[in-house]
């Protein structure tokens, strides 16, 4: 299997949004969200995404506090400590102002119902002029909706969703080093129900058992009935297993 970030379209949606906070026009909102289920991607394509863009990334935990936060950002920027909150935010912003980063708060869940923190977050924004992008689960987009101090300036808004057919097609070219047909595709589709986390496991599955075949290309009649693509390891052989010999007596 190759391994390269594929433009299925989740992904293709997060370069759109990105590209619009980055080049937006001065005095416009430049607070992003990313959100979704587990298992769609996200992990994967953010972190491409910071890579790209020479992102600030910071993970909050349940613990954190607007000290926590702001030592934290400062650590990824090498900014010696300050002080006080205040002067850490001051040197933040002016190190931001400069470099044009953009900060990615990932697990942004345990931020939102601190309103300290939320305003901390809001302050850098507006005085740093760069992108704030948080990240979380499914769900903090509804609790998000009650922070008024976020809702205004969060310009985009890029939910994770499940894979398309389509998005299975282009991961099975893009990633397999094997031709796997439409039909076989179909299944995992339809077993995974859009998760690329095991789309990309079938896939590697199917390429293993073709390859250990010497076959080149793989369609569903050539997978064994009830094969599981997920668990354990791919079906040694197609043939019938052999009948256990009788024990003597």
């Amino acid at each position: 299997m190759r391994s390269k970030i594929v433009p299925v379209t989740n992904v293709s949606r997060l370069t759109e949004a990105a590209n619009a906070l980055l080049e937006r026009a001065p005095g416009m909102p430049g607070m992003g969200l990313i959100h979704g289920e587990t298992g769609y991607g996200k992990t994967t394509a953010v972190t491409w995404l910071i890579t790209r863009v020479n992102g600030v990334y910071v993970r909050a935990l349940a613990t954190t506090t607007p000290s926590s936060l702001l030592a934290g950002i400062a650590r990824e920027l090498d900014l010696q400590p300050r002080p006080s909150n205040v002067q850490t935010v001051e040197a933040i912003v002016q190190k931001l102002a400069i470099t044009g980063r953009p900060l990615f708060i990932d697990e942004a869940d345990y931020l939102v119902e601190n309103k300290r923190t939320v305003e901390t977050l809001r302050d850098i924004h507006d005085l740093a002029t760069v992108p704030v992008v948080l990240i979380g689960m499914a769900g903090i987009q509804r609790r998000i909706q009650s922070r008024q101090q976020l809702t205004g300036r969060i310009a985009q808004w890029v939910e994770f969703q499940p894979c398309s057919f389509e998005d299975v097609q282009a991961l099975s070219r893009e990633l397999a080093e094997v031709g796997i047909a439409d039909d076989i595709l179909k299944r995992v589709y339809e077993l995974t129900r859009g998760s690329v986390r095991l789309i990309v496991v079938a896939l590697n599955r199917i390429e293993g058992y073709a390859r250990a075949r010497g076959l080149s290309a793989i369609a569903l009649k050539d997978w064994p009935a009830n094969a599981d693509f997920f668990l354990g390891n791919a079906p040694r052989a197609t043939q019938p297993r052999a009948k256990p010999a009788l024990a003597a007596v």
